[in-house]
């Protein structure tokens, strides 16, 4: 049987006839992957540009249509890494080149998509779905990696409470004592700081008084009631 090819303008109309298909808000959500593709499939055989071809089967459009997602995916992640080491003076055109290489660094092949990745890189839905995948897969990698090492620091700690041999009765007895010879110190050098502190407060607001009762007995026009009476008040607590 012979195999049909995907060009370029059939992956641009898969791409579009996917996205047009997840977004219908009537049965974007609501459908099961079966009928999901069908309609893709359909809305793929009604565009003027494949007329007159042979109609693909949706089970074709899905196959493509993972491996579009799957390579534009890990090549968004290649792009990502060529941005971030992206030089002064280096335009898009560097970056770009860069990012082919790392893709073909890291996976051993040539990136041949890259008319789907200018059509689906700033599509929101799609970079929605990209997003929702990679954190679903850093998550579980973060879940596997934390119950690794807590397994390795149970396993190493159960080691080293087997080796240890439990303190005597002398041992905790001296390690009693300095506990609490600490506890005891640290509360003394606390309230000998705390005297300091008070002290210090009480002979600032000693020096405020003094400076208002001054400002007070030079005034030369006579003293309203209220004066008279802070002074009088002044002068009581500061010669009290």
């Amino acid at each position: 049987k012979e195999r049909r090819t995907w060009t370029p303008p059939d992956d641009i109309l898969l791409i579009s006839s996917w996205l047009n298909t997840s977004k219908d808000p009537v049965v974007g959500d609501e459908q099961n992957s079966g009928a999901f593709w069908k309609r893709i499939a359909t809305y793929f055989a009604a565009s003027q540009k494949v007329a007159g071809s042979k109609v693909r089967e949706h089970s074709h459009c899905k196959q493509r249509w993972h491996k579009i997602n799957d390579q534009v995916g890990k090549f968004c992640g290649a792009y990502e890494a060529a941005t971030r080491e992206k030089s002064s003076g280096q335009n898009e055109n560097d970056v770009l080149k860069l990012a082919h290489e790392i893709f073909f660094n890291d996976h051993q092949k040539k990136f041949t998509l890259e008319h789907a990745w200018k059509e689906l890189r700033n599509d929101q839905k799609w970079c929605e779905l990209s997003t929702s995948k990679s954190e679903r897969s850093s998550k579980r990698r973060k879940c596997d990696e934390a119950a690794q090492s807590s397994t390795s620091q149970a396993t190493e700690t159960n080691n080293d409470q087997a080796n240890a041999r439990p303190p005597g009765v002398k041992a905790s007895k001296d390690f009693t004592k300095q506990k609490t010879k600490g506890e005891v110190k640290a509360v003394a050098e606390f309230h000998s700081m705390w005297s300091i502190k008070k002290e210090d407060f009480a002979m600032k607001e000693r020096m405020s008084r003094m400076k208002l009762l001054e400002c007070l007995i030079a005034k030369q026009e006579p003293l309203a009631d209220y004066e008279e009476a802070l002074k009088k008040n002044l002068i009581s607590k500061l010669f009290s």
